[in-house]
Parts: C-alpha cells; structure tokens; sequence
C-alpha cells in the first residue's frame, strides 16, 4: 500500500481504542497505516469495519447474541427457509433476513434468537407459531423433533491482528461489495 498523501511508504501501526456502544464500553484494538514521510494517520473501509466486527463480535460474546453465521447455520441444519425460520422467531421475514446479514439486533430479539439454539425452547416456539406455520407445522415440527445431536451456540471473538490475514468475515455483508478505499485521518 501507498501513501494518499505523498504515494510513498506506510506503516502499519496499531493502537487500542474504547468506544461506547449502547452505552456500554469496549476495547478494540484499532489498525491504521502512517504515511513514513508526512507522519499523518489514515485507515481505509477494510480496516474500518474491521473495528465494528471486533466491536460487535465483543457485545455478542457478552450478551449470548448469535452471530449471522450461527443464524444461518441453525436454519440450515434442519432446512428451514428464511421464511419459516422468522416464523418461529415471531418477526417479519426482512427483519430476520438483515440479522443473517449482520444487523445487530436489539438485546431483547437477539436473546429470543438465541433461545432458538436450545432443543426445547425451539418446539416451544414452533408450537406459538402453529397457526402461522399452517400445512408446515408437523413438518418444520417433525425436523426437530428428529434432530439427534444437541446443537450448541459457541460464541466466538474474532480479532484481526494483521491486515493480510485473510480470516473469513463475521459479518459478510461488511465487507461485500468490494468498495473503494474511503481515507480517513485521524490522531
């Protein structure tokens, strides 16, 4: 990478930083690049939200939210579409489909979300969705029911401490589509 300042050499450099994210505080630890020649400071939108997937890897972690990988991964397992996944978690279907794309849900839906992970919570609430569920319910019903293996809900943080590692992305809708580099500065 080259500077945008002089089209010379850059650091990489980092440094931690603490944010307030619904009013409670986090420490990330915050990459950004140093222009050898002028000494000015600059990130670009990789490195950016790079910092709000640490930031909301570490709010998960501490309230027990599922991740959008997780969601995607307990539909999937019994073969349920979008659709009857929002069913059972008693929201709209756009909603549901933002928290599979990484929208960070509020505290409250995102507990309810992950009372889904538990074997009976999730029967509990396809029962309350039965009339909704309609033809599909013994189906959707029948699929849990026969599941064998409990499935858990190991929540993980990822921190990214190089700007080469190529670790997949909690939150694929971050990083996709590929943008332009926006340069910002700060000290």
């Amino acid at each position: 990478m080259k500077s945008p300042f002089t089209g010379g050499n850059v650091l990489k450099k980092v440094k931690s930083e603490t944010y307030t994210f619904r009013n409670e505080k986090y420490t990330v630890e915050r990459h950004y690049f140093q222009c050898e020649d002028t000494g000015k400071t600059f990130t670009n939108a990789d490195v950016d939200d790079k910092v709000i997937e640490d930031l909301y890897s570490q709010y998960r972690k501490r309230h027990g939210i599922p991740s959008p990988a997780q969601l995607t991964e307990l539909r999937e397992k019994y073969g349920f579409s979008k659709q009857t996944m929002s069913t059972i978690a008693g929201i709209g279907i756009n909603q549901y489909g933002l928290y599979e794309n990484g929208e960070m849900p509020t505290l409250g839906m995102g507990q309810r979300l992950a009372s889904l992970f538990d074997k009976t919570s999730l029967l509990k609430s396809i029962e309350s969705s039965r009339v909704k569920l309609g033809k599909s319910y013994e189906k959707v019903k029948r699929k849990v029911e026969s599941s064998e293996e409990p499935f858990s809900l190991p929540i993980e943080v990822i921190y990214y401490n190089d700007f080469n590692e190529s670790s997949p992305l909690m939150f694929p809708s971050l990083a996709m589509p590929i943008r332009e580099p926006r340069w910002t500065t700060f000290k």
